[in-house]
């Protein structure tokens, strides 16, 4: 938590600024209220509703708060309580009259201390023609003497106050100039702190609930939690104008975060609390409705108050990028709580008026003790980092951190923030003459770089960088704030690095008879989607690279490239284990490993087999000498080689190229009849035979047997069934037959002559 003051460390407090009409301040002032408490008293319980007769009760924390420009405009009347404005202060009123700041006419009675700062400017103030600037009106101490209020410039005055105070009322009261940068020193970190706190306070779980309809929104609290929260857009805030609060316990802060970016617009008209209409000053529940509620517009770009009621509550407004010309927050109604904004606030009203509600949680609450001046020094810190981590880090990159002094008057704190780029030094100043305090820089995943954002001031970069602990030089870097012109001054240096781990790459390789081989490959790593490193390995069978550094948090892979195969065999595809690592802190002590696998796969031993063709035709019947058929062989049961084949029996079929072990087997197409003989069924041998090694070939014999059809032999095939027939018997039977056919052909003759 970060605080923007002297007094303490709290929670931030969304401001709060209710516009309304019809209360106007009395300029000059007249005798002082009847009821005066004593001076240094915060009120207790309820504030009335504004009027000119309130008891006074003493606030020195800031009421109204621009991190940018302040102007007052139109028919603007009053800023009551402490104004606190970084760059320049502008009082033009049109027609003119006077502007009250601090103590006013009529409002809360809630004031800064008599005769204390009620104007602190860090630019330049200008009053224009016409209008007075009245400081502390009616402030008085005490002894009922007339203090009025003190103004603080950064810069110069406009007509310079030294030359022509005629705009100028101070009641009493003293304008120093040229301050510089102690002008607004005790509220150096106030910009960091609403914008830390809007963020905080929007991040809170709702405990109650919103309904928006026909212009009203009903805010239901749950009754019992000491702070109720709600959401509800700009733009039904814009919609719907009257709000009605219901179920929010006694003594219970309430936070409305308003969410929607853009420029919104603001015009209420109507408050009630319980049922009660609370926004008229007579209502006896104004303060209470107005010290307990916070308006944190989260998101907004510019905000601009309007409306005729008036407007209760604080409002935060964190960002300060309005469209070109326009401020941060325009303000033409009256508002009753705080005003806080990064950028310029305008009040241009019609006597439109701000009253001072302190909110009721800390450290926006009432604080009655005075802001005591600072006397400031400063601390140089310097930011160290190696060439190769700032190479990574995005374009632009602050490193964060803070200041925290004990202050020795009371014991309170005063946190300041620093940025610092890689390689440069940033001087700290603002810091408290005489306090002890010590530097720290934020840690953690992505907590300490962070980019700069225009107007809004600095953002977290990305969040995957693991950091290592700060190394501080002096360390620990502790300090006692020397004064501007003491001789010793102090300079701290911090360096930074990221966190790394490691991984190997180990090479294996397997497989019978594997060749001694150098296997190359790359390695890569992202984060976040981002390269961040790649390179080059080789290695051989067994070794191991030494340990790559990578950021905790990258993903890295391995890849290799493919080897050539050697003679004798192949290389099978790598097998990589694990397919990508995340790298760890621990890597860096333990590095993860990569195994690259390669396995050899020796080419096979072949052998082969001669298919031989026998024929057996013992009858000389004669026959086509061309058969064929297929072959096939299979290893370790899957089909290996296979085809046809053709033979003759004086010709031979080789097969070729079958793998050693293989079990083959031939088969024959049935060859085709001849016309005088018919095939018996064929002989293979060896009918199945395993490829046994490469020197031997397997004959595998196909035999067919030719048979001579029976006519073809003229019935000689007929088996005898008598004795043997002489030879000589055979010839007179021969030549008794050639005479039988003769007497048959001649007489054939004779009958076609007749």
């Amino acid at each position: 938590m970060l605080h923007t003051g002297v007094r303490r460390i709290g929670t931030v407090v969304a401001i709060g600024a209710l516009a309304g009409a019809g209360v106007v301040a009395v300029a000059p002032l007249a005798d002082p209220p009847a009821a005066v408490a004593a001076v240094g008293e915060c009120p207790p319980g309820t504030i009335p509703g504004p009027g000119n007769t309130n008891p006074i009760w003493t606030d020195n924390n800031v009421a109204i708060y621009a991190g940018q420009d302040f102007r007052a405009e139109a028919g603007a009347a009053e800023a009551e309580g402490l104004v606190v404005v970084q760059g320049d202060a502008d009082f033009t009123k049109s027609p003119g009259g006077t502007f009250n700041v601090g103590w006013v006419g009529v409002g809360s009675g809630v004031v800064p201390s008599p005769g204390e700062t009620m104007l602190a400017v860090g630019g330049d103030v200008s009053v224009g023609a016409g209008t007075v600037l009245d400081v502390g009106a009616n402030a008085r101490n005490a002894a009922n003497e007339l203090v009025g209020g003190n103004v603080d410039v950064g810069g110069i005055t406009t007509p310079d106050y030294e030359t022509d105070g005629s705009r100028y009322r101070l009641n009493n009261g003293t304008l120093t100039q040229d301050l510089g940068a102690d002008a607004t020193a005790n509220w150096s970190t106030w910009g960091t702190e609403i914008t830390t706190m809007s963020a905080e306070y929007a991040a809170l779980a709702a405990t109650g609930t919103v309904t928006a309809a026909f212009t009203v929104i009903d805010f239901v609290g749950d009754g019992a939690a000491a702070q109720q929260v709600f959401t509800v857009t700009s733009a039904a805030l814009a919609a719907n104008p009257e709000i009605h609060f219901t179920g929010i316990p006694d003594g219970a802060s309430v936070v409305i975060n308003v969410t929607g970016s853009g420029a919104a617009s603001w015009a209420p008209y109507y408050f009630s609390d319980n049922g009660v209409r609370v926004d008229a000053p007579t209502s006896a529940d104004f303060g209470t409705v107005a010290q307990r509620t916070l308006w944190n517009f989260v998101s907004a770009a510019s905000l601009h108050v309007a409306g005729p009621s008036q407007v209760l509550g604080s409002i935060l407004l964190p960002a300060a990028d309005p469209a070109d010309d326009q401020p941060a927050m325009r303000v033409t109604a009256s508002t009753n709580g705080r005003l806080y904004t990064n950028g310029t606030i305008v009040m241009d009203g019609v006597g439109n008026e701000h009253h001072n509600y302190p909110w009721i949680d800390p450290p926006f609450d009432c604080i009655p003790e005075p802001i005591v001046p600072l006397v400031t020094g400063s601390v140089t810190i310097a930011k160290e980092i190696s060439a190769e981590d700032a190479a990574l880090l995005p374009e632009g990159v602050l490193f964060y951190g803070t200041v925290v002094c004990q202050l020795p008057e009371d014991g309170g704190k005063f946190v300041t923030e620093w940025y610092v780029a890689p390689g440069e030094s940033e001087v700290v100043d603002g810091l408290p003459v005489g306090a002890s305090c010590v530097i720290h820089e934020s840690i953690g995943v992505g907590s300490r770089a962070v980019a700069p954002l225009v107007l809004v001031g600095p953002v977290l970069a990305p969040t995957y960088f693991l950091w290592q602990t700060p190394v501080w030089d002096p360390s620990p870097p502790q300090f006692v704030v020397p004064a501007s012109d003491d001789p010793v001054q102090f300079t701290f240096t911090v360096t930074n690095a990221l966190v790394r781990g490691a991984f190997t790459i180990e090479k294996s390789v397997e497989g019978e008879g594997a060749p001694d081989a150098t296997f190359t490959g790359t390695w890569s790593c992202t984060l976040a989607g981002e390269a961040i490193g790649d390179g080059e390995w080789l290695l051989q069978a067994g070794q191991t690279t030494e340990p790559i550094e990578a950021l905790v948090g990258a993903t890295c892979t391995v890849a290799e490239i493919a080897p050539s195969d050697p003679d004798g065999g192949s290389w099978s595809a790598p097998v990589i284990d694990p397919p990508s690592v995340t790298i760890t802190a621990a890597s860096a002590q333990e590095p993860l490993t990569f195994v690259v696998t390669n396995t050899f796969v020796p080419d096979p031993v072949l052998g082969g087999f001669d298919i031989v063709k026998v024929v057996d035709d013992p009858d000389g019947v004669g026959f086509d000498d061309s058969f064929g058929g297929t072959w096939s062989c299979t290893a370790e049961g899957s089909e290996a080689a296979g085809g046809s084949w053709t033979a003759t029996t004086t010709e031979p079929f080789a097969v070729d190229d079958i793998a050693v072990g293989a079990t083959c087997s031939v088969t024959e197409d049935a060859p085709a009849d001849p016309e005088d003989g018919t095939w018996g069924d064929v002989e293979i041998a060896p009918a199945s035979f395993v490829v046994e090694d490469a020197e031997t070939r397997v004959i595998v014999t196909v035999t067919n047997t030719l048979t001579a059809d029976a006519l073809a032999t003229g019935g000689g095939a007929l088996p005898a069934t008598g004795t043997t027939v002489p030879w000589w018997a055979i010839a007179v039977g021969g030549a008794l037959l050639i005479g039988g056919a003769a007497v048959v052909l001649i007489t054939v003759v004779r009958r076609r002559r007749s």
